[in-house]
């Protein structure tokens, strides 16, 4: 649309302090900018300055295109947002994707807080990583905050897939299929010798074999520690999500998108947590399967509940 590589730039940092200017939390940019809006602005008067006049005039033309001659200032606004988070993210700027990209609201200071009121909100939370609702009694994320919020990315997604274990047995039994249902009883009956078949039929790969299962684990929770530790360094930088091959379906090609997914990510990790850790003391305390006792609940609430 514009060819001139000045116009274009002045163009992105035109828009960019437009979106940045609309987010009162702005994240730092690093120890040599101590105010990243008005660095931003700065940037954008140098590069104006010698702009040709005809090329932001078609700049101009191209944007009144986009979004409409009846266009409110939120619609700019949103444009500008838009180019900014795509700025970011094609040059790998963490403050613009940051800012731009972020749903405002499950981000910054106007996010949902566990506990309204900006006193009971630590200050080392301040809604830039996904689901950071201001809730920390206990301090643990006061030392490391990105660390911490990683591991409960990482426990969140093994307890998903943990929770889709523990009820697919269970729904398939009920299904008609030849399975043991109740999950606990799968590693007692290979304790015990008995043989164990995928999906109940013989003819599958037998999952019997102690040795078998160690080696497949070994393998596999070592390739999944090696990808992690390398997209967690320095060269890979990607850290919890690493696309490519990880996201085949490209969830995160979209980045305002990305930031959502983010949220609906550690929301239902965190759901899958608490159901584990019910799954578990259902299992101990009425030695029922949780598809038997939602089925208990349900035939009788008041008399089967905790």
């Amino acid at each position: 649309m514009v060819s001139s590589s000045k116009s274009a730039a002045a163009a992105a940092c035109l828009v960019g302090a437009v979106a940045l200017f609309s987010y009162s939390n702005t994240p730092v940019v690093g120890k040599g900018i101590a105010n990243a809006k008005m660095a931003t602005t700065n940037l954008a008067a140098r590069q104006l300055r010698g702009a040709n006049p005809a090329k932001l005039a078609q700049i101009g033309r191209a944007v009144t295109q986009l979004v409409g001659p009846n266009a409110s200032p939120n619609d700019y606004k949103k444009l500008a947002t838009e180019v900014a988070c795509t700025v970011g993210v094609k040059d790998k700027n963490l403050f613009l994707a940051n800012a731009a990209c972020a749903n405002v609201e499950w981000y910054g200071p106007n996010r949902p807080m566990a506990i309204p009121g900006k006193d009971s909100t630590p200050s080392y939370l301040k809604g830039e990583l996904p689901g950071d609702f201001g809730f920390d009694p206990f301090g643990l994320g006061e030392d490391d905050i990105q660390e911490r919020a990683a591991e409960e990315l990482y426990h969140g997604r093994w307890a998903m897939l943990g929770a889709a274990g523990v009820l697919a047995p269970d729904l398939l039994s009920k299904m008609g299929v030849n399975i043991e249902p109740k999950w606990w009883n799968v590693g007692k009956e290979l304790l015990e010798g008995k043989p164990i078949d995928y999906l109940g039929n013989p003819n599958w790969v037998h999952a019997s074999s102690i040795g078998a299962i160690f080696f497949v684990q070994f393998f596999l929770m070592a390739s999944a520690e090696v990808y992690r530790g390398y997209y967690e360094s320095e060269e890979g930088a990607k850290g919890m999500y690493p696309g490519g091959a990880f996201d085949p379906l490209n969830f995160a090609k979209d980045p305002a998108k990305f930031q959502d997914l983010k949220i609906k990510e550690i929301k239902n990790g965190r759901l899958a947590m608490m159901a584990m850790l019910g799954f578990y003391a259902q299992a101990f305390s009425t030695g029922k399967t949780p598809l038997e006792n939602l089925s208990d609940h349900l035939s009788n609430p008041f008399a089967n509940h905790i």
